[in-house]
């Protein structure tokens, strides 16, 4: 089992070889069977993951969204990174396909 600091290596050389475009050490991070997803509308059934560490939680899952200015509905990917203090929330901060938000919002 790896360490919190081997992940968290391993994280940051992900990252920085994907920000540069080098595809042989960024594939050279991945174990064999590994699996590479982009979330898009049609990729699963509504479900959500949760991972707690401490007082941190981050929870992806899936939500039906209607735009107020065209009617339009679309199913979407949501990622959510959440600190809790005595027992509430502290602090929730949301990623979403902000593209998609931006379409949903134009007339």
């Amino acid at each position: 089992m790896s360490s919190r600091e081997d992940i968290e290596r391993t994280l940051r050389d992900a990252y920085a070889a994907r920000q540069r475009g080098d595809l042989d050490a960024l594939g050279g991070l991945f174990a064999p069977h590994a699996r590479f997803q982009m979330a898009d509308s049609s990729a699963s059934p509504i479900a959500a993951s949760m991972l707690i560490d401490g007082s941190k939680a981050a929870v992806q899952w899936r939500a039906k969204m209607r735009s107020a200015v065209t009617g339009e509905t679309v199913e979407t990917d949501l990622f959510d990174l959440i600190e809790m203090e005595d027992g509430r929330i502290k602090s929730f901060f949301e990623f979403c396909d902000t593209a998609l938000a931006a379409r949903m919002m134009k007339q």
